[in-house]
């Protein structure tokens, strides 16, 4: 990586493009460029006061530096990081106060407890597995710089004679030891130092481990006891030859910002400009000579209180020929960006054949999920909690960065493509699946998969519906879907899981009706079923993780949404006479709508919302959690008493977005409210805006499309990172993805969607690299952010709507 200068504009170049996304490997700037600083093609860009910029005109060449790379992409420049000093004490750990100073625990097939006893950590220990990291006690936040040396030492014994290991290791990824040995112990304290110098690169949140599952020297589980342990501490020996480069620094982010996958032809073209200055010209250059095609005047500069910044805006929607393209201004140029007809086919491929690629349970060919293949994984029977009894509940869609299966979000997943099919008409059947070319469209295809799973996960007697199978906890982050081997646990059911269930179910009997009336029947039957075990919970809470759980909760205590929208979508099928409806009377389900629409208004008066916190606005998005706007939708486009109310409350949460986005720069709507997950929030406001828009008049819609489609350019790369947040796709996108499938592979799945900005900090690395960045910005591509860089499904469903919604 290497800076030059363009004319007093600092950049900086490397070879970045990689992708069909980057137009096949153009530029700014290419090399063999005939154009010099002093030809009569270039003028000079006043740097002092930047308002003195006298531009070159259509027809001329933009300024250029002179020194390339293959590429000369400009990329963002690694920012310093603090020296470390010789004598610093990162830690220093005694157990004096009586508490367990932030020390966390990990199991897998062992059991253990920690608490404080006679100021020492105690590890109270049940079980120790069958591997050695059966059972760990970790401390996160503190940093290890490359070139340090460092001397840790802690006292440590045990009630029992015993192997245990320490670590000072990285937090994801393989999770290997920058340090760490095992260690013998006893009832005697044993006093334990060591010196090490860090040789890899700097680790802003690496992890402190003590490892007390089964040792190799254990030939039967030792049964109760204890390891205490007590005075840890972590200190730089010496400094002298500390690096500051390397894993914790972050890009200095360019400054002109735009959607880097391009435009079609006739769209709105808008690029943001981080800048103090009003009125500066921007120009719109052709990648493969850096002529310009047109010029333009960015608009007035004003505060964007999410990324704490002056931004200016410009439209180049005049620009409407074929071709790649980069903006040019006195602040700086954007990454390439392509206009064509044809801009998103290959992202919508991609982004609708990563669910293929999350399958469960059947083996993945090359053929179709490339890189990513795998042989059947997860097709033992499962436990039910609390019990010994098994159930096969195989199949599905691996949730997100791990393996576990979850009804509430993969009813979300399955409500978008359903949404999507209805909608727009998205019948393609070649998109690569295996189902491919069975004359049914692939988006149904797939959907299936996940429905066939989820009637597996109903209870027979009951019709209540399992809320989640996964193992007692998460694989390491490299491990392969075949490799997690650990006993599949089933969680309790949940009225959550049972009315999203009941919902998609309903739903599925109208839409499958004609191709396969048997499955549409058996959809129908099943959600009646759940109806039932509804009704008579109508009192049951949102889940919690029962004991020994410690994999995603998707905790709602809110339920009467989805109660809402099961009883909306039996309602609906049974006016449509869905197959196994003949004897079902629709007000069985409509009786309850007016009700269960109070109940929801004051459980949302009464209850943290738990996506979006206490400040959320708006309120009723598309969520896993908010989930009733889906029933507004369907009953606002049908012929009922109901739809009058559904579309003022649908089109109402629809302008409180666009209130929303006349507050930032970004046209986004959550003020500075970035929480986990947020660009699922910016893609399900942008498809509830398109719902809106094909309910409402044409002036309206026209507002509506208008603010989704921004949100479109933001997740590729129109945001005050400027990042394309779909891996595979612009110039600079994520290529450290919080996802083992990509990690195993040892690449980024292409077409997956990144968390987005979360300025909660709510893992150790964020909270280490992001604790002064604003809202917007806080953002980091590493896989050990899983609370900014983790996937979903249910995160790449509502960006296959509005990439539907785009293409139509």
């Amino acid at each position: 990586m290497k800076k030059t200068k363009l004319r007093g504009i600092a950049l900086v170049t490397a070879i970045v493009c990689t992708t069909a996304g980057c137009t096949a490997g153009k530029n700014p700037t290419p090399p063999g460029s005939s154009a010099s600083e002093g030809s009569a093609a270039t003028q000079t860009v006043s740097s002092d006061n930047g308002t003195g910029f006298n531009g070159p005109m259509v027809g001329q060449t933009a300024p250029r530096g002179a020194a390339t790379t293959d590429d000369n992409i400009p990329v963002p420049e690694e920012g310093a990081a603090a020296a470390p000093k010789t004598g610093d004490e990162l830690l220093n750990i005694n157990f004096d106060d009586g508490n367990t100073a932030g020390f966390m625990t990990f199991t897998n097939g062992g059991s253990f407890d920690l608490e404080n006893s006679e100021g020492r950590l105690d590890c109270s220990i049940s079980k120790c597995g069958s591997v050695d990291y059966g059972n760990q006690a970790y401390l996160d936040g503190f940093e290890l710089v490359q070139g340090c040396e460092y001397t840790y030492s802690f006292d440590i014994s045990s009630d029992i004679a015993r192997k245990v290991e320490y670590r000072l290791q990285l937090n994801g990824g393989d999770y290997h030891a920058y340090q760490g040995d095992y260690i013998q112990i006893s009832p005697d304290v044993l006093h334990f130092s060591v010196d090490f110098t860090m040789e890899e690169a700097s680790d802003p949140s690496p992890r402190l481990v003590f490892n007390m599952g089964k040792m190799d020297d254990m030939s039967s589980d030792p049964g109760d006891h204890h390891v205490f342990v007590d005075n840890i501490k972590l200190k730089i020996k010496n400094a002298d030859n500390a690096s500051l480069a390397g894993a914790g620094s972050l890009p200095a982010y360019l400054k002109v910002n735009t959607n880097q996958l391009g435009f079609r032809p006739d769209d709105t073209k808008i690029v943001f400009v981080k800048t103090e200055n009003d009125g500066e010209d921007f120009f719109v250059c052709k990648t493969s000579d850096s002529s310009i095609v047109w010029q333009g005047k960015l608009s007035g500069s004003e505060d964007d209180p999410a990324s704490n910044t002056k931004t200016a805006r410009g439209d180049f929607s005049e620009v409407t020929g074929p071709g790649s393209y980069f903006i040019y201004t006195a602040s700086g140029v954007s990454y390439p960006f392509a206009i064509g007809e044809d801009v998103y086919n290959d992202l919508y491929k991609d982004a609708v054949s990563m669910l293929y690629r999350q399958r469960c349970g059947m083996a993945l060919d090359s053929a179709s999920a490339g890189d990513y293949a795998h042989e059947a994984c997860h097709t033992s029977p499962a436990v039910i909690y609390g019990t010994k009894t098994t159930k096969d509940v195989s199949g599905g869609w691996h949730d997100a960065g791990d393996y576990g299966r979850y009804v509430v979000p993969g009813a979300k997943t399955v409500a978008d493509l359903f949404a999507a099919y209805e909608d727009y008409s998205v019948d393609s059947d070649d998109m690569g699946i295996p189902e491919s070319g069975n004359g049914f469209p692939d988006l149904l295809d797939e959907a299936r998969y996940e429905l066939d799973w989820m009637l597996k996960m109903q209870d027979e007697k009951t019709g209540g519906v399992y809320h989640k199978v996964t193992c007692s906890n998460f694989p390491a982050m490299d491990a392969a879907p075949e490799e997690e081997t650990e006993e599949l646990i089933i969680s309790p059911i949940s009225v959550t899981a049972t009315g999203d269930f009941a919902a998609v179910m309903a739903k599925a009997s109208v839409l499958y009706k004609d191709k396969d009336p048997e499955f549409a029947a058996t959809a129908y039957s099943a959600a009646a079923k759940a109806w039932e075990y509804i009704i008579d919970n109508e009192d049951t809470v949102g889940f919690l993780n029962p004991e020994g759980i410690e994999t995603g909760e998707y905790p709602d205590p809110i339920t009467a949404d989805e109660r809402y929208w099961a009883s909306t979508e039996l309602y609906l099928a049974c006016l449509s006479g869905a197959p196994g409806s003949e004897n079902d009377d629709p007000a069985k389900y409509s009786s309850h709508l007016d009700e269960l629409s109070k109940q929801y208004d004051e459980e949302k008066a009464t209850h943290t919302d738990p996506v979006h916190g206490d400040d959320s606005n708006p309120e009723n998005r598309l969520g896993w959690a908010d989930i009733i706007s889906y029933a507004w939708y369907d009953l606002a486009r049908s012929d009922t008493e109901f739809a009058s109310a559904a579309k003022a409350k649908l089109t109402e949460e629809a302008d409180r977005m666009l209130e929303a986005s006349t507050k930032d720069r970004y046209f986004m709507c959550l003020g500075t409210n970035y929480y986990w997950g947020s660009n699922m929030g910016i893609a399900s406001d942008a498809e509830l805006l398109y719902m809106a828009a094909n309910i409402s008049d044409e002036a309206k819609a026209a507002e509506y499309r208008g603010l989704a489609s921004r949100a479109l350019d933001y997740l590729l790369g129109a945001n005050a990172l400027g990042y394309s947040f779909i891996t595979g796709y612009g110039t600079f996108y994520p290529k450290d993805i919080h996802h083992r499938p990509s990690l195993a592979a040892g690449k980024a799945m292409p077409g997956l969607l990144a968390g987005g900005a979360n300025n909660r900090l709510e893992d150790p690395y964020a909270e280490s690299v992001l604790s002064e960045a604003a809202p917007s910005m806080c953002y980091v591509d590493n896989s050990q952010s899983y609370s900014t860089n983790e996937i979903a499904i249910y995160w790449n469903s509502p960006f296959i709507y509005i990439l539907a919604a785009e293409m139509k």
